[in-house]
């Protein structure tokens, strides 16, 4: 190649001079590539749709993995709920049973006098129940 610029001719760009053949038979003619240049360009449209595919495939099946996560999740998540149900029934019975705590206690130190006062007539019908012979004779082991 020259690295002369071309010289322009002097003539109009728009003067159609000995193209009358051409604008009399006006034909729009198709080039076509070879056959084999045909074929590359429908393998490579075949491999791009394939590569399509597989990532579809590869998207579809990370959806699904994702998706299945999602429900695992659910599950553990309602799992957890049911279980932080209980905790707070629990937490509830024992915050009542902590305002009846001292109240609980009043009626212990109550029981527990009571009980020493069953004792002590307990022991006093014993020894009532007891004839004069043998009140006389324990009340002398008594003394010794």
């Amino acid at each position: 190649m020259s690295s002369e610029p071309l010289k322009q001719s002097n003539s109009n760009p728009l003067d159609l001079t000995g193209l009358e053949d051409l604008l009399e038979r006006a034909q729009l003619e198709v080039v076509t590539s070879a056959p084999d240049v045909e074929a590359e360009v429908a393998s490579g449209e075949t491999e791009d749709s394939q590569s399509e595919a597989r990532l579809v495939l590869d998207l579809l099946n990370h959806l699904m993995q994702v998706n299945e996560l999602v429900v695992e999740t659910n599950r553990r998540l309602n799992l957890a709920t049911s279980r932080l149900g209980q905790l707070d029934e629990m937490l509830t019975a024992q915050s009542v049973w902590l305002e009846r705590l001292p109240a609980l206690e009043v009626k212990a130190v109550q029981l527990e006098e009571v009980q020493l006062k069953l004792e002590q007539a307990t022991a006093e019908n014993e020894w009532l129940k007891k004839s004069w012979l043998n009140k006389f004779l324990s009340a002398i082991k008594d003394r010794n």
